[in-house]
Protein backbone atom coordinates (compact mmCIF):
# COMPACT_ATOMS: atom_id res chain seq x y z
CA UNK A 1 0.00 0.00 0.00
CA UNK A 2 3.05 2.53 0.64
CA UNK A 3 4.09 1.88 -2.73
CA UNK A 4 1.15 2.64 -4.19
CA UNK A 5 0.69 6.11 -2.39
CA UNK A 6 4.15 7.05 -3.70
CA UNK A 7 3.53 5.97 -7.11
CA UNK A 8 0.46 8.43 -7.00
CA UNK A 9 2.16 11.27 -5.30
CA UNK A 10 4.52 11.03 -8.07
CA UNK A 11 2.33 10.55 -10.70
CA UNK A 12 0.38 13.80 -9.36
CA UNK A 13 3.85 16.00 -8.51
CA UNK A 14 4.00 15.90 -12.41
CA UNK A 15 0.42 16.61 -13.21
CA UNK A 16 0.44 19.72 -10.84
CA UNK A 17 3.92 21.53 -11.59
CA UNK A 18 2.58 20.82 -15.32
CA UNK A 19 -0.24 23.11 -14.36
CA UNK A 20 1.90 25.26 -12.19
CA UNK A 21 4.08 25.94 -14.73
CA UNK A 22 1.44 27.30 -17.18
CA UNK A 23 0.96 30.41 -15.59
CA UNK A 24 4.78 31.12 -16.04
CA UNK A 25 4.80 30.18 -19.58
CA UNK A 26 1.36 31.62 -20.20
CA UNK A 27 1.10 33.12 -23.58
CA UNK A 28 -0.74 36.30 -23.57
CA UNK A 29 -0.38 39.52 -25.30
CA UNK A 30 2.25 41.80 -23.38
CA UNK A 31 2.81 45.40 -23.62
CA UNK A 32 4.93 46.46 -26.57
CA UNK A 33 7.36 49.00 -24.77
CA UNK A 34 8.35 46.71 -22.38
CA UNK A 35 7.21 42.72 -22.56
CA UNK A 36 9.24 41.30 -19.95
CA UNK A 37 7.22 43.43 -17.03
CA UNK A 38 3.60 43.44 -16.88
CA UNK A 39 2.04 46.99 -15.27
CA UNK A 40 -0.83 46.29 -12.94
CA UNK A 41 -3.73 47.36 -14.46
CA UNK A 42 -6.32 49.33 -12.43
CA UNK A 43 -10.26 48.14 -12.54
CA UNK A 44 -12.39 50.60 -14.20
CA UNK A 45 -14.22 51.50 -11.11
CA UNK A 46 -15.71 54.13 -9.61
CA UNK A 47 -13.86 56.13 -6.71
CA UNK A 48 -9.85 54.88 -5.61
CA UNK A 49 -9.65 51.19 -4.77
CA UNK A 50 -9.19 51.08 -0.62
CA UNK A 51 -5.63 50.09 0.27
CA UNK A 52 -6.99 46.58 1.67
CA UNK A 53 -8.43 46.04 -1.92
CA UNK A 54 -4.73 46.73 -3.19
CA UNK A 55 -3.20 44.19 -0.59
CA UNK A 56 -5.35 42.02 -0.18
CA UNK A 57 -5.76 40.94 -4.09
CA UNK A 58 -3.90 43.32 -6.93
CA UNK A 59 -6.69 43.47 -9.24
CA UNK A 60 -5.61 46.80 -10.33
CA UNK A 61 -4.60 46.49 -13.97
CA UNK A 62 -2.35 48.90 -16.26
CA UNK A 63 -3.19 51.97 -17.92
CA UNK A 64 -1.18 51.80 -20.64
CA UNK A 65 1.65 53.91 -20.09
CA UNK A 66 3.81 54.81 -23.31
CA UNK A 67 7.15 54.21 -21.89
CA UNK A 68 8.51 52.45 -18.68
CA UNK A 69 11.60 53.67 -16.32
CA UNK A 70 14.50 51.57 -16.59
CA UNK A 71 14.16 47.94 -15.13
CA UNK A 72 16.45 46.15 -13.11
CA UNK A 73 16.71 41.98 -11.85
CA UNK A 74 17.37 40.74 -8.94
CA UNK A 75 18.70 37.04 -8.99
CA UNK A 76 17.02 34.36 -6.81
CA UNK A 77 18.69 32.62 -4.21
CA UNK A 78 18.64 29.56 -6.19
CA UNK A 79 17.97 29.24 -10.14
CA UNK A 80 15.76 26.62 -9.85
CA UNK A 81 11.91 27.00 -8.98
CA UNK A 82 11.00 25.16 -5.81
CA UNK A 83 7.63 23.55 -5.22
CA UNK A 84 6.00 24.72 -2.20
CA UNK A 85 4.06 23.65 1.09
CA UNK A 86 0.46 23.57 2.54
CA UNK A 87 -1.75 23.35 5.33
CA UNK A 88 -5.43 21.39 6.04
CA UNK A 89 -8.14 21.80 3.64
CA UNK A 90 -10.46 24.39 4.48
CA UNK A 91 -14.21 24.26 4.57
CA UNK A 92 -16.76 25.76 7.00
CA UNK A 93 -17.96 23.17 9.23
CA UNK A 94 -17.08 22.61 13.69
CA UNK A 95 -13.54 24.76 14.20
CA UNK A 96 -11.56 21.84 16.19
CA UNK A 97 -7.67 22.77 16.67
CA UNK A 98 -5.51 21.67 13.85
CA UNK A 99 -4.46 17.71 14.10
CA UNK A 100 -6.81 17.43 17.21
CA UNK A 101 -7.80 13.77 17.92
CA UNK A 102 -10.25 11.63 19.59
CA UNK A 103 -10.30 10.22 22.85
CA UNK A 104 -11.87 12.18 26.59
CA UNK A 105 -11.09 15.57 27.55
CA UNK A 106 -9.10 14.73 30.13
CA UNK A 107 -7.20 12.01 29.18
CA UNK A 108 -3.62 12.91 29.02
CA UNK A 109 -2.54 12.19 31.77
CA UNK A 110 -2.32 8.76 30.12
CA UNK A 111 1.91 9.01 30.39
CA UNK A 112 2.41 8.40 34.26
CA UNK A 113 -0.22 11.55 35.73
CA UNK A 114 1.86 13.65 33.49
CA UNK A 115 0.23 17.14 31.61
CA UNK A 116 0.80 16.85 27.85
CA UNK A 117 3.18 20.01 28.82
CA UNK A 118 5.40 17.52 30.05
CA UNK A 119 5.63 14.65 28.30
CA UNK A 120 5.58 13.61 24.83
CA UNK A 121 3.58 10.30 25.24
CA UNK A 122 0.12 11.45 26.03
CA UNK A 123 -3.41 10.85 25.10
CA UNK A 124 -6.05 12.14 23.13
CA UNK A 125 -6.90 15.18 23.38
CA UNK A 126 -10.51 14.97 22.36
CA UNK A 127 -12.90 17.84 22.06
CA UNK A 128 -12.45 21.64 23.54
CA UNK A 129 -14.92 22.57 26.41
CA UNK A 130 -17.51 25.14 24.85
CA UNK A 131 -18.95 28.48 26.97
CA UNK A 132 -22.30 27.40 25.60
CA UNK A 133 -21.73 24.22 23.57
CA UNK A 134 -24.28 22.32 21.36
CA UNK A 135 -27.89 22.44 22.24
CA UNK A 136 -29.67 19.40 21.91
CA UNK A 137 -30.91 20.01 18.53
CA UNK A 138 -27.87 20.42 17.05
CA UNK A 139 -27.38 23.83 17.07
CA UNK A 140 -23.92 25.32 18.29
CA UNK A 141 -22.75 28.22 19.47
CA UNK A 142 -18.88 28.96 19.63
CA UNK A 143 -15.62 30.91 18.76
CA UNK A 144 -12.10 31.32 20.05
CA UNK A 145 -9.88 34.39 20.21
CA UNK A 146 -6.40 34.36 18.36
CA UNK A 147 -3.51 36.59 19.76
CA UNK A 148 0.08 36.85 18.17
CA UNK A 149 2.99 38.99 17.17
CA UNK A 150 5.16 38.51 13.79
CA UNK A 151 8.26 40.78 13.67
CA UNK A 152 10.57 41.29 10.42
CA UNK A 153 14.71 41.29 10.63
CA UNK A 154 14.76 45.21 9.38
CA UNK A 155 12.18 45.97 12.39
CA UNK A 156 9.87 48.22 9.71
CA UNK A 157 5.94 48.75 11.30
CA UNK A 158 4.74 46.34 7.68
CA UNK A 159 6.16 42.91 7.41
CA UNK A 160 5.70 43.56 3.29
CA UNK A 161 3.33 41.04 1.24
CA UNK A 162 2.53 38.71 4.59
CA UNK A 163 -0.86 38.59 4.22
CA UNK A 164 -2.86 38.52 7.91
CA UNK A 165 0.75 39.09 9.16
CA UNK A 166 1.66 42.53 7.77
CA UNK A 167 1.81 44.26 11.05
CA UNK A 168 5.30 43.90 12.50
CA UNK A 169 5.07 46.25 15.62
CA UNK A 170 4.26 43.93 18.71
CA UNK A 171 1.10 42.40 19.92
CA UNK A 172 -2.48 42.01 17.90
CA UNK A 173 -5.84 40.65 18.41
CA UNK A 174 -6.03 38.92 14.96
CA UNK A 175 -9.30 36.99 15.58
CA UNK A 176 -12.00 37.40 18.24
CA UNK A 177 -14.51 35.03 16.68
CA UNK A 178 -18.03 33.77 17.71
CA UNK A 179 -20.47 31.59 15.44
CA UNK A 180 -23.90 29.86 15.82
CA UNK A 181 -24.95 27.50 13.65
CA UNK A 182 -26.60 24.15 12.76
CA UNK A 183 -24.98 21.63 10.17
CA UNK A 184 -27.12 19.74 8.39
CA UNK A 185 -26.70 15.90 8.60
CA UNK A 186 -28.31 12.99 6.68
CA UNK A 187 -26.14 10.13 7.19
CA UNK A 188 -27.08 9.48 3.21
CA UNK A 189 -30.50 9.02 4.20
CA UNK A 190 -34.17 11.64 5.38
CA UNK A 191 -33.57 14.75 5.41
CA UNK A 192 -32.22 17.80 7.55
CA UNK A 193 -31.38 21.79 7.57
CA UNK A 194 -28.62 23.49 8.65
CA UNK A 195 -27.65 27.71 8.77
CA UNK A 196 -24.74 29.36 10.13
CA UNK A 197 -23.28 32.72 10.89
CA UNK A 198 -19.73 34.17 11.75
CA UNK A 199 -18.29 37.48 13.23
CA UNK A 200 -14.72 38.20 13.83
CA UNK A 201 -13.19 41.38 15.24
CA UNK A 202 -9.63 41.80 15.10
CA UNK A 203 -6.45 43.03 12.57
CA UNK A 204 -7.77 40.40 10.41
CA UNK A 205 -11.27 41.78 9.77
CA UNK A 206 -10.83 44.13 7.40
CA UNK A 207 -9.28 41.43 5.17
CA UNK A 208 -12.13 39.17 5.67
CA UNK A 209 -14.60 42.09 5.02
CA UNK A 210 -16.61 41.98 0.89
CA UNK A 211 -14.07 44.36 0.16
CA UNK A 212 -15.13 44.23 -3.48
CA UNK A 213 -18.60 45.21 -2.83
CA UNK A 214 -20.04 48.69 -1.61
CA UNK A 215 -22.21 47.58 1.21
CA UNK A 216 -22.32 44.62 3.60
CA UNK A 217 -19.69 45.34 6.80
CA UNK A 218 -17.37 47.45 4.06
CA UNK A 219 -16.07 49.97 6.39
CA UNK A 220 -16.39 48.75 9.55
CA UNK A 221 -12.32 49.63 10.16
CA UNK A 222 -10.99 51.70 12.71
CA UNK A 223 -7.12 52.06 12.18
CA UNK A 224 -5.15 48.50 12.00
CA UNK A 225 -8.62 46.57 13.42
CA UNK A 226 -12.11 46.24 11.83
CA UNK A 227 -14.83 43.57 12.01
CA UNK A 228 -16.80 41.52 9.44
CA UNK A 229 -19.61 38.88 9.16
CA UNK A 230 -17.93 36.43 6.94
CA UNK A 231 -20.54 33.89 6.75
CA UNK A 232 -24.39 34.06 6.18
CA UNK A 233 -26.06 31.24 4.59
CA UNK A 234 -28.73 28.22 5.05
CA UNK A 235 -28.54 24.63 4.13
CA UNK A 236 -30.41 21.54 3.40
CA UNK A 237 -29.73 17.94 2.78
CA UNK A 238 -31.81 15.07 1.17
CA UNK A 239 -30.42 12.10 1.51
CA UNK A 240 -26.75 12.15 -0.01
CA UNK A 241 -27.47 16.00 -1.72
CA UNK A 242 -26.72 19.06 0.41
CA UNK A 243 -27.34 22.48 -0.98
CA UNK A 244 -25.78 25.79 0.68
CA UNK A 245 -27.29 29.21 -0.27
CA UNK A 246 -26.00 32.24 1.23
CA UNK A 247 -22.69 33.68 1.96
CA UNK A 248 -20.05 31.23 2.87
CA UNK A 249 -16.41 31.18 2.51
CA UNK A 250 -14.89 28.99 -0.46
CA UNK A 251 -14.07 25.71 -0.66
CA UNK A 252 -10.64 26.08 -2.87
CA UNK A 253 -7.66 25.85 -2.17
CA UNK A 254 -6.26 24.52 1.40
CA UNK A 255 -5.52 27.15 3.83
CA UNK A 256 -8.16 28.98 5.08
CA UNK A 257 -9.16 32.38 7.10
CA UNK A 258 -10.51 30.79 10.08
CA UNK A 259 -7.01 30.51 12.50
CA UNK A 260 -7.88 27.03 14.64
CA UNK A 261 -8.20 25.05 10.72
CA UNK A 262 -4.22 25.91 9.98
CA UNK A 263 -1.01 24.86 10.75
CA UNK A 264 1.21 27.66 10.82
CA UNK A 265 0.63 31.20 12.11
CA UNK A 266 1.35 32.91 8.68
CA UNK A 267 -0.72 32.61 5.52
CA UNK A 268 0.61 31.82 1.94
CA UNK A 269 0.98 34.02 -0.78
CA UNK A 270 -1.47 31.96 -3.00
CA UNK A 271 -4.11 31.83 -0.63
CA UNK A 272 -4.05 35.56 0.02
CA UNK A 273 -3.10 37.08 -3.68
CA UNK A 274 -4.71 34.47 -5.81
CA UNK A 275 -8.17 32.81 -4.12
CA UNK A 276 -11.24 33.89 -2.98
CA UNK A 277 -12.29 34.42 0.35
CA UNK A 278 -15.95 34.24 0.43
CA UNK A 279 -18.81 33.64 -2.24
CA UNK A 280 -22.18 34.79 -2.40
CA UNK A 281 -24.86 31.90 -4.32
CA UNK A 282 -25.91 28.64 -4.28
CA UNK A 283 -23.66 25.37 -4.24
CA UNK A 284 -24.43 21.89 -4.01
CA UNK A 285 -22.54 19.10 -2.61
CA UNK A 286 -23.19 15.11 -3.86
CA UNK A 287 -21.28 12.14 -1.80
CA UNK A 288 -23.25 9.26 -3.09
CA UNK A 289 -20.74 7.64 -4.75
CA UNK A 290 -18.25 5.46 -3.14
CA UNK A 291 -14.83 7.25 -2.97
CA UNK A 292 -15.59 10.61 -4.73
CA UNK A 293 -17.67 13.82 -3.48
CA UNK A 294 -19.17 16.77 -6.41
CA UNK A 295 -19.37 19.59 -5.95
CA UNK A 296 -21.35 22.22 -8.38
CA UNK A 297 -23.21 25.87 -7.97
CA UNK A 298 -23.62 29.63 -8.63
CA UNK A 299 -21.79 32.57 -7.36
CA UNK A 300 -21.92 36.26 -7.55
CA UNK A 301 -18.17 36.45 -8.16
CA UNK A 302 -15.68 37.09 -5.10
CA UNK A 303 -15.78 38.88 -1.94
CA UNK A 304 -18.72 40.90 -2.38
CA UNK A 305 -21.66 39.64 0.24
CA UNK A 306 -25.43 39.78 -0.85
CA UNK A 307 -24.19 41.89 -4.14
CA UNK A 308 -23.49 40.93 -7.92
CA UNK A 309 -21.13 43.69 -8.55
CA UNK A 310 -20.58 44.63 -12.27
CA UNK A 311 -23.29 41.58 -13.15
CA UNK A 312 -20.76 38.84 -12.01
CA UNK A 313 -21.55 35.34 -12.78
CA UNK A 314 -19.45 32.58 -12.18
CA UNK A 315 -19.72 28.41 -11.58
CA UNK A 316 -18.04 27.25 -8.34
CA UNK A 317 -17.39 23.46 -8.08
CA UNK A 318 -15.12 20.33 -8.57
CA UNK A 319 -14.70 17.08 -7.33
CA UNK A 320 -12.77 15.47 -4.18
CA UNK A 321 -11.24 11.71 -4.76
CA UNK A 322 -10.40 9.73 -1.79
CA UNK A 323 -9.33 6.41 -2.81
CA UNK A 324 -8.73 5.41 0.85
CA UNK A 325 -8.25 7.26 4.14
CA UNK A 326 -4.88 7.79 3.52
CA UNK A 327 -4.90 9.19 -0.21
CA UNK A 328 -7.02 12.34 -1.18
CA UNK A 329 -7.16 14.57 -4.06
CA UNK A 330 -9.54 17.67 -4.81
CA UNK A 331 -10.12 19.90 -7.54
CA UNK A 332 -11.95 22.91 -7.54
CA UNK A 333 -12.50 25.79 -9.29
CA UNK A 334 -14.49 29.15 -9.98
CA UNK A 335 -15.19 30.27 -13.38
CA UNK A 336 -16.77 32.56 -15.02
CA UNK A 337 -17.37 36.45 -16.08
CA UNK A 338 -16.09 38.70 -13.39
CA UNK A 339 -18.08 41.94 -13.73
CA UNK A 340 -16.62 45.61 -13.64
CA UNK A 341 -14.81 45.62 -17.18
CA UNK A 342 -15.85 42.81 -18.99
CA UNK A 343 -13.57 40.32 -17.55
CA UNK A 344 -13.75 36.47 -17.85
CA UNK A 345 -11.87 34.92 -15.08
CA UNK A 346 -10.23 31.23 -14.48
CA UNK A 347 -9.31 29.90 -11.41
CA UNK A 348 -8.25 26.09 -10.17
CA UNK A 349 -6.62 24.52 -7.06
CA UNK A 350 -5.53 21.14 -7.18
CA UNK A 351 -5.04 19.61 -3.71
CA UNK A 352 -3.38 16.09 -3.04
CA UNK A 353 -3.38 15.11 0.94
CA UNK A 354 -1.27 12.09 1.38
CA UNK A 355 -0.64 10.43 4.55
CA UNK A 356 2.76 8.80 4.09
CA UNK A 357 2.80 6.92 7.57
CA UNK A 358 0.06 7.13 10.85
CA UNK A 359 1.78 10.32 11.73
CA UNK A 360 3.94 11.87 8.92
CA UNK A 361 1.77 13.61 6.13
CA UNK A 362 2.40 15.25 3.19
CA UNK A 363 0.64 17.93 1.04
CA UNK A 364 0.82 19.37 -2.16
CA UNK A 365 -1.07 22.10 -3.85
CA UNK A 366 -0.77 23.94 -7.17
CA UNK A 367 -2.59 27.39 -8.48
CA UNK A 368 -4.00 29.32 -11.39
CA UNK A 369 -5.35 32.23 -12.15
CA UNK A 370 -5.86 33.82 -15.69
CA UNK A 371 -8.14 37.06 -16.16
CA UNK A 372 -8.89 39.42 -18.61
CA UNK A 373 -7.26 42.85 -18.63
CA UNK A 374 -7.70 45.67 -20.28
CA UNK A 375 -4.73 45.50 -22.23
CA UNK A 376 -3.53 41.85 -21.88
CA UNK A 377 -4.40 38.87 -20.27
CA UNK A 378 -3.33 38.55 -16.20
CA UNK A 379 -1.77 35.10 -15.05
CA UNK A 380 -0.61 33.79 -11.94
CA UNK A 381 0.18 30.49 -10.05
CA UNK A 382 2.50 28.48 -8.25
CA UNK A 383 2.73 25.26 -6.06
CA UNK A 384 3.10 25.04 -2.22
CA UNK A 385 3.88 22.11 -0.06
CA UNK A 386 3.09 20.79 3.45
CA UNK A 387 4.77 18.61 5.48
CA UNK A 388 3.62 17.80 8.87
CA UNK A 389 4.84 15.39 11.52
CA UNK A 390 2.73 14.76 14.57
CA UNK A 391 4.68 14.05 17.27
CA UNK A 392 2.07 13.53 19.57
CA UNK A 393 -1.49 14.48 20.22
CA UNK A 394 -0.01 17.60 21.99
CA UNK A 395 3.29 18.20 19.76
CA UNK A 396 3.41 18.65 15.78
CA UNK A 397 6.35 20.28 13.58
CA UNK A 398 6.06 21.18 10.37
CA UNK A 399 7.32 23.01 7.08
CA UNK A 400 6.29 25.01 4.04
CA UNK A 401 7.82 25.70 0.91
CA UNK A 402 5.60 27.98 -1.47
CA UNK A 403 6.52 29.28 -4.65
CA UNK A 404 4.29 31.83 -6.46
CA UNK A 405 4.66 33.50 -10.01
CA UNK A 406 3.03 36.70 -10.51
CA UNK A 407 3.84 36.83 -13.87
CA UNK A 408 2.44 40.31 -14.41
CA UNK A 409 2.58 42.28 -11.62
CA UNK A 410 -0.44 42.38 -10.97
CA UNK A 411 -1.87 40.52 -7.70
CA UNK A 412 0.97 40.62 -4.43
CA UNK A 413 2.54 43.72 -5.67
CA UNK A 414 0.42 45.55 -8.25
CA UNK A 415 2.73 47.83 -10.52
CA UNK A 416 5.66 47.43 -8.66
CA UNK A 417 7.18 43.93 -8.94
CA UNK A 418 6.27 41.16 -11.63
CA UNK A 419 8.15 37.30 -10.42
CA UNK A 420 8.80 34.79 -8.84
CA UNK A 421 8.03 35.23 -4.88
CA UNK A 422 9.17 32.10 -2.34
CA UNK A 423 8.63 31.53 1.02
CA UNK A 424 10.01 29.02 3.34
CA UNK A 425 8.18 28.62 6.82
CA UNK A 426 8.99 26.13 9.88
CA UNK A 427 6.22 26.08 13.17
CA UNK A 428 5.72 23.86 16.05
CA UNK A 429 2.22 23.35 16.97
CA UNK A 430 1.60 22.75 20.86
CA UNK A 431 -1.63 22.20 22.32
CA UNK A 432 -1.33 21.81 26.38
CA UNK A 433 -5.29 20.65 25.96
CA UNK A 434 -8.05 21.09 23.93
CA UNK A 435 -9.26 24.65 24.06
CA UNK A 436 -5.47 26.39 24.02
CA UNK A 437 -3.24 26.09 21.08
CA UNK A 438 0.45 27.59 20.42
CA UNK A 439 1.66 28.58 17.13
CA UNK A 440 5.68 29.34 16.85
CA UNK A 441 7.20 29.60 13.60
CA UNK A 442 10.16 31.16 11.40
CA UNK A 443 9.75 32.26 7.41
CA UNK A 444 12.32 33.21 5.41
CA UNK A 445 10.96 35.01 2.03
CA UNK A 446 12.64 36.38 -0.89
CA UNK A 447 11.93 37.53 -4.43
CA UNK A 448 13.49 37.56 -7.94
CA UNK A 449 11.98 39.23 -11.17
CA UNK A 450 12.00 42.39 -12.55
CA UNK A 451 11.14 46.02 -10.04
CA UNK A 452 10.44 49.28 -10.79
CA UNK A 453 12.52 51.96 -8.66
CA UNK A 454 10.78 51.69 -5.19
CA UNK A 455 8.95 48.18 -5.92
CA UNK A 456 10.37 45.26 -4.04
CA UNK A 457 8.28 43.75 -1.65
CA UNK A 458 10.36 44.12 1.99
CA UNK A 459 11.59 47.16 3.92
CA UNK A 460 9.84 49.75 3.16
CA UNK A 461 10.26 48.22 -0.76
CA UNK A 462 14.01 48.43 -0.50
CA UNK A 463 14.61 44.99 0.24
CA UNK A 464 14.25 41.64 -2.19
CA UNK A 465 14.15 38.90 0.92
CA UNK A 466 13.25 39.36 4.57
CA UNK A 467 13.40 37.11 7.69
CA UNK A 468 10.71 36.49 10.34
CA UNK A 469 9.53 35.00 12.78
CA UNK A 470 6.29 35.34 14.67
CA UNK A 471 3.78 33.31 17.54
CA UNK A 472 0.04 33.36 18.47
CA UNK A 473 -2.02 31.71 21.03
CA UNK A 474 -5.27 30.65 20.01
CA UNK A 475 -8.09 29.88 23.13
CA UNK A 476 -11.53 28.19 21.60
CA UNK A 477 -14.23 28.55 23.68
Amino acid sequence: MKIAKWAIGVALIGSLMVSAARAQSFQGPQSAVNPAFGYAEAENTPGQPSAVEQAAYGYAEAEGEVALPPVPTVASPSDAAVAGDIAPYGGSGDIVPYGGSGGSYDSCGGCGGASCGACMECGGLGEPLRIVGTHPSGIEVGGWVSVGGHVNEYQTRTNGPLGFNNLGDGINLHQLWFYAGKEANTDGCGWDWGARVDYVYGVDGPDTQAFRGTQWDVGWTDGDYGSAIPQAYAEIAINYLTVKAGYFYTPIGYEVVQAPQNFFYSHSYTQYYIEPFTHTGALGTYDGFEDWTFHGGWTAGWDTAFERVGGSDMFLGGATYSPSDDVSVSYMTSVGYFGNTGRDLYMHSIVMDLDLTDRLKWIIQSDLHVQDGQNRDLAAGGVNQYLLLELSDCWSVGGRFEWLHDRDGAFVNPGGASGNYYNLTAGLNWKPNANVVFRPEVRYDWFSGTFLPGGLPFDNATKDEQFSAGFDMIFLY
